[in-house]
């Protein structure tokens, strides 16, 4: 075998080299693509939840521009649920995965919050744990509203704010006229032009008050045959506050259980998220009929509030 210049060695290692860094700076800017949808960017931006000294508190967040914009776009501010943004190996749930295509087709940019993985909590699913959907939550989905107001290719007035189960349940008190984003946030920057919440956690009287109130236009979607985030305590809650003025659009899917637009989940129990004190045990799954109308609705919901 011939023997291979020293020039020729060099040259093959710079090439490498050159292959590893551009395949790191890809992984980096491009870590996740599905479709139309691709993660350009893995943030970390200020929550207004402060720290014991005072500080704000960091969040993980990830950025979903529309391909080929040529004008600042509207925006969506996704909140997970109560397992967390991540699937066990690591990867971004499909669900908000799906919606993120979803809106960026439409000309949307996307900003998942990472409430959890910030604060070094996993999920609070079964138990309940230290992220508040009434307390950090709601200051982490201000966070990420004063964010992308700051950012250009945005506009800060179209801007509305999703969430599903405990991020749903956060959508409530976030909007809510008691919420701790809305009522520590000082600046005279525009609020979320409209909200969506799928099963949300914690929609009823008892716990958002018997004065909860929003200007916030607002779509709920639930599943009858949910028996985790259940729809008759939730259905009392909006006829009550609706009668009030309330802007909600509301609606009941028969048939449909938690996760109902998650893309081809199999119906089944989860024991692992069984509730303590009631002994509840969950059924998630996809009931493809509501998927499609929900998908319809929020589609002609957001629509109109950003004045497309």
């Amino acid at each position: 075998m011939p023997a291979t210049s020293l020039p020729c060695i060099a040259r093959a290692n710079r090439a490498v080299a050159s292959f590893a860094i551009a395949l790191t700076v890809m992984s980096a800017l491009a870590f996740v693509s599905t479709g139309n949808a691709e993660a350009q960017e893995k943030l970390s931006i200020p929550s207004l939840d402060k720290d014991a000294n005072g500080a704000p508190v960091m969040i993980d967040a990830y950025l979903f521009r529309a391909a080929n914009a040529s004008a600042p776009t509207q925006a969506v501010v996704f909140m997970h649920g109560c397992n967390g943004m991540f699937s066990r190996k690591g990867a971004i749930d499909r669900r908000e995965l799906d919606w993120a295509q979803r809106f960026n087709a439409q000309g949307y940019a996307v900003l998942m919050v990472d409430s959890f993985t910030s604060r070094g909590q996993g999920s609070e699913c079964a138990k309940g744990g230290p992220v508040r959907p009434w307390e950090e939550r709601p200051r982490d989905a201000y966070g990420a509203l004063r964010y992308l107001q700051s950012i250009p290719g945005i506009r800060p007035d179209r801007i509305a704010l999703m969430g599903w189960s405990h991020g749903g349940g956060t959508t409530l008190f976030a909007i809510g006229p008691k919420g701790p984003g809305r009522t520590q946030d000082a600046t005279s920057a525009p609020d979320f032009v409209a909200a969506v919440a799928f099963y949300p956690g914690w929609c009823n009287t008892r716990a958002q008050g018997a004065n909860w109130s929003t200007k916030i236009p607002l779509l709920l979607l639930m599943g009858a045959e949910d028996v985790w985030t259940q729809a008759a305590p939730c259905d009392a809650f909006v006829k009550d506050v609706t009668a009030q003025g309330a802007p909600i659009m509301f609606h009941i899917y028969p048939g449909a259980y938690h996760d109902f637009d998650y893309p081809n989940l199999p119906v089944r129990s989860r024991p692992e998220f069984t509730n303590p004190k009631t002994h509840i045990v969950p059924i998630t799954g996809t009931q493809p009929e509501a998927r499609d109308d929900a998908i319809k609705r929020v589609t002609e919901f957001l629509g109109a509030a950003f004045g497309k």
